[in-house]
């Protein structure tokens, strides 16, 4: 990884996830409060935070708030939004009084600016554990990834586009190009993976519950989630009662990973057959999602009959079909290599009923780290992607460059047709000889473990 032209910042470690300073220290640079910190100290701090789930926004909004109840500080919101886009600016280029910072305070509001901040900070934050004798505490260094701007080269690229100063702003508005150009290693995903967080609360016996200390939530996902389930009627709610489920089988070592959209909710699966368990199954089916969280997992199932059971035997009935065509063994056979050689990554991690589409959920902060992923895995290995649900989403998740790269070196498999089946079978894999695809890969993958 290539760390920014940030100086290196060293924190310490706190479970206060409250800002250091006060909100106009880190908005109002009239103020003198402002300077008593440089730039990259104010950025790290937020930055620390962010990665634990802070979630900063109100505060800011409120400090605004305050403030332009009086007519001296009529301007306020103006300079608080210079300031964001400078941090931008900052992430982007090294100087703070670039191109964000000139055209995206007129453009967008404070919240919108503060939310690509907070993308732009996401996508290259990582930190290393360090221990200070000096001062006898546990110290993080706080390091950003270097994915320099050319703001020139990228208006070129619009110079025949229709209405090309327009689209111009509006992709600059966005972290599309921090995405694009980001450099992404297996180490570089492990530092930023925000789920293995979760990990430390996946102990005991709690596979569901509704108590709000229970939750499980990607850090910075929350606000974004509540406000979702607000407003939506029930069956397109995301359930926090249990685990999220992300991905299954290890995604690192798979042959073939399986694009889906989000897991389903079944209450008489998800909660009443998981509550019944022996508190020994509780504890194996937790420390199976665990390791699936970790980028470990074993395989989407393991050698026990809990982990078949949390999901009714879901993806046993979607391989009974492949299973006997690619291996010439029953998917319900323990250990069978089929769930070791085939792992599965969802969009959205976060059980529902139904799946529901939004503009707001796209920017939960698990999706930054979910385009990271995905990006690594088709950049970095030679994996095939079967994508089972909502070809269009992931086509936009992973960007029209990665998905022409995919096409062209045969590494999409696609249904042809936008049924929600996510049985594997020919029938269902109708597109472009796909079932055969599968069957050639996971037959030449047992003769290389042979």
């Amino acid at each position: 990884m290539k760390t920014n032209h940030f100086d290196m910042v060293r924190l310490r470690n706190t479970e206060d996830l409250s800002l250091p300073r006060s909100a106009r220290t880190y908005i109002d640079s009239c103020a003198s409060e402002f300077h008593n910190a440089d730039d990259n100290t104010k950025i790290a701090e937020i930055a620390y935070r962010l990665k634990r789930g802070a979630d900063l926004l109100p505060i800011f909004i409120e400090d605004i708030k305050q403030h332009m109840e009086h007519p001296a500080y009529g301007d306020y919101e103006d300079t608080a939004k210079m300031s964001i886009a400078s941090y931008i600016d900052i992430l982007r280029t090294g100087d703070k009084h670039n191109l964000a910072t000139i055209i995206l305070p007129d453009k967008m509001s404070f919240s919108a600016l503060f939310l690509l901040l907070i993308e732009e900070i996401l996508y290259r934050y990582w930190e290393q554990p360090v221990y200070d004798y000096n001062i006898n505490s546990n110290m993080v260094e706080c390091h950003f990834d270097n994915v320099h701007y050319d703001y020139n080269e990228i208006a070129a690229r619009f110079k025949d586009v229709p209405n090309a100063k327009r689209e111009f702003f509006k992709y600059i508005s966005t972290s599309k190009e921090t995405l694009r150009n980001i450099d992404v290693d297996e180490s570089s995903i492990r530092l930023k993976n925000g789920w293995k967080l979760l990990t430390d609360k996946m102990f005991g016996y709690t596979v569901w519950s509704d108590k709000k200390e229970d939750e499980r939530i990607y850090p910075g996902d929350a606000s974004i989630l509540h406000a979702f389930n607000e407003k939506n009627e029930p069956k397109y709610q995301y359930r926090t009662e249990v685990p999220p489920m992300p991905f299954s089988g290890n995604l690192l070592r798979a042959k073939v990973v399986m694009l889906t959209l989000n897991p389903g909710y079944v209450e008489k699966v998800n909660k009443d057959r998981c509550l019944e368990m022996r508190a020994g199954e509780k504890e194996q089916l937790l420390h199976l999602m665990r390791k699936a969280l970790t980028l470990d997992g074993y395989g989407i199932y393991d050698h026990t009959d809990c982990s078949r059971e949390q999901g009714d035997h879901y993806w046993e009935k979607a391989f009974a079909k492949l299973a006997m065509d690619a291996y010439g063994i029953p998917s319900d056979q323990n250990c069978h290599p089929i769930y070791e050689d085939i792992a599965f990554f969802q969009l959205i991690g976060y059980h529902s009923v139904k799946f529901k589409d939004s503009a707001e959920i796209r920017h939960l902060p698990s999706m930054v780290f979910t385009k990271l992923l995905i990006k690594y895995l088709a950049t970095k290995t030679d994996k095939t992607f079967l994508i089972l649900r909502s070809e269009e989403l992931w086509k936009d998740t992973l960007g029209e460059e990665l998905w022409e790269l995919l096409e062209a070196n045969g590494r999409l498999i696609t249904k042809g047709h936008k049924g929600m089946s996510q049985h594997i079978t020919r029938g269902n894999i109708k597109n472009d000889n796909g079932y055969d695809k599968l069957i050639n890969i996971l037959k030449n993958h047992e003769q290389k473990q042979d």
